[in-house]
C-alpha cells in the first residue's frame, strides 16, 4: 500500500539519543496526558540505571512510546529531563513548530500510519523504530499555519483543563457534604433528634433482576438492559423494573455499585432493585451511594465475586425525620446536578476540540496566517 504526502517525517527530525545529565528530573510518557513528572504518576517506577546511563530530553522535543505510539502514547516536553533508554526522542528540525507536531502525532489518520509502519508478530509486540517513524509520509502546511494550528488546539486543551478543575472541585465539594450531612456533624432540624437505624429490607423490599437471552437484545430497543452500573448490556422493548428506583449491582467488577434509574428499564439477572420505598428515595440514594465502598466489602467469592441478598437486606440505614431527610436529599440533590452538567460540558468540548483536530490537521480546514 502506498500513502502518499508531501513531505516524510525524517524531514522535520532526528533522534536524539544524548546522555543524560545529572540532576535533571525523571519524565514518563503517558497515553493521556503526554510528558510528565514520573514522580506523580501513581505507580512507583524504580531503576537501577545512573543519570548518564538515561536519555537527554530537552524542552520542545517528543518523546514516544515505541510500543505503543500506535496507541497515541507520545507527547511534548515542557522541560528538560531524563527519560528511559527505552523510549524515543524525536529532536525538531526547522520547519517544524513542536506544539503542531504534537497535536498531529494524536490525529486518526496519523495514528493510523503509526500503526501501519510499526512491526511485530502480534499487537502487543507492535514497535515502531525511528527508521521507520522517519519513513511516513505527511502532509504539513507553512510553519505560520502550524502555528496557528497549535495556537487554536492549545486554547481548547486549556477550556478542557479548566472545566476538568472545576469538575474535580464539584465532586470533592460534594464528597464533604456527604461527609458532614450522612455522619450527624451538620443537622437540619431545631431539635436534632436521633436518628433511627433500620435494616434496609425493613424500609423497602429488595428484588433480583431476571436474566434476558441475549439473543432478544438490541442496539435499537425502547429499555436499556441493566445488569450492574449505569451502562446498558444492550437494550429490549419491554421492561420490568418501573422508575424512578435505586438498583445496586449484584455481581461481576461493578459488583456493589449504586444507581439511581430515572427511566423504565429491564433488571438483569445481576442486578438488585429497591422497591415500595418508605422514606425519601433521593436520601436513601445519597445514603447508599455514601457508603459504596462500604457496600462493596461485603462481596463474595474470587473468581466470581457477588454480593448475597441477605448481606444486602441487613444493611444497616440511618435515618432522621422526613424534614431533614428532604433537605439532605434536596442539597446533595443541587450538588449531582452540577457536577452532571460540568461533566456534559466537559465531554462537548472534547468532542468539538476532535473534530475540528479532524479538520486542522487533515487541511479540510485552513487557517488565515498573517502575511507579517
Amino acid at each position: 500500500m502506498i500513502y502518499e504526502g508531501n513531505h516524510k517525517l525524517g524531514d522535520f527530525f532526528t533522534s536524539r539519543r544524548e546522555r543524560g545529565t545529572p540532576g535533571l528530573p525523571m519524565l514518563s510518557v503517558t497515553m493521556n496526558n503526554g510528558v510528565v513528572m514520573r514522580e506523580s504518576l501513581d505507580r512507583k517506577m524504580e531503576t537501577n540505571l545512573s543519570d548518564e546511563e538515561h536519555l537527554l530530553v530537552r524542552k520542545d522535543d517528543i518523546v514516544y512510546n515505541m510500543m505503543r505510539m500506535w496507541q497515541g502514547a507520545s507527547g511534548l516536553a515542557d522541560r528538560d529531563g531524563l527519560l528511559s533508554p527505552a523510549y524515543v526522542v524525536l529532536a525538531p528540525k526547522k520547519g517544524i513548530d513542536p506544539l503542531y507536531a504534537s497535536y498531529l502525532f494524536k490525529s486518526s489518520r496519523l495514528i493510523y500510519l503509526l500503526w501501519a509502519y510499526s512491526y511485530g508478530l502480534t499487537s502487543d509486540r507492535l514497535r515502531l523504530y525511528f527508521n521507520d517513524f522517519k519513513c511516513i509520509p505527511v502532509n504539513i502546511p507553512s510553519l505560520p499555519e502550524q502555528r496557528k494550528i497549535g495556537k487554536i488546539l492549545s486554547t481548547w486543551d486549556k477550556a478542557i483543563s479548566i472545566n476538568e478543575q472545576l469538575l474535580s472541585s464539584s465532586q470533592q465539594q460534594k464528597k464533604a457534604l456527604m461527609q458532614q450531612l450522612l455522619t450527624f456533624k451538620l443537622r437540619y432540624c431545631e431539635n436534632k433528634e436521633k436518628w433511627r437505624q433500620l435494616e434496609l429490607e425493613k424500609i423497602c423490599s429488595i428484588n433480583k433482576g431476571v436474566q434476558i437471552n441475549k439473543i432478544t437484545l438490541t442496539l435499537t430497543g425502547k429499555y436499556p438492559v441493566i445488569n450492574g452500573g449505569v451502562t446498558p448490556s444492550g437494550y429490549t422493548d419491554d421492561y420490568n423494573c418501573e422508575a424512578p428506583t435505586i438498583t445496586i449491582s449484584e455481581g461481576g467488577n461493578s459488583c456493589g455499585f449504586i444507581a439511581y434509574m430515572k427511566q423504565p428499564f429491564w433488571c438483569g439477572g445481576h442486578c438488585y432493585t429497591l422497591k415500595d420505598i418508605k422514606v425519601d428515595i433521593n436520601y436513601l440514594f445519597q445514603f447508599l451511594k455514601f457508603h459504596e465502598p462500604k457496600i462493596m466489602t461485603l462481596r463474595v467469592g474470587s473468581g466470581l465475586p457477588n454480593i448475597q441478598k441477605g448481606a444486602i437486606a441487613n444493611f444497616l440505614i440511618a435515618i432522621p425525620s422526613d424534614s431533614e431527610q428532604l433537605r439532605i436529599a434536596r442539597i446533595l440533590t443541587a450538588a449531582d446536578r452540577e457536577i452532571e452538567t460540568l461533566q456534559q460540558k466537559l465531554t462537548c468540548l472534547k468532542q468539538e476540540k476532535k473534530a475540528l483536530m479532524q479538520q486542522l490537521l487533515t487541511g479540510k480546514c485552513r487557517v488565515k496566517v498573517d502575511e507579517l
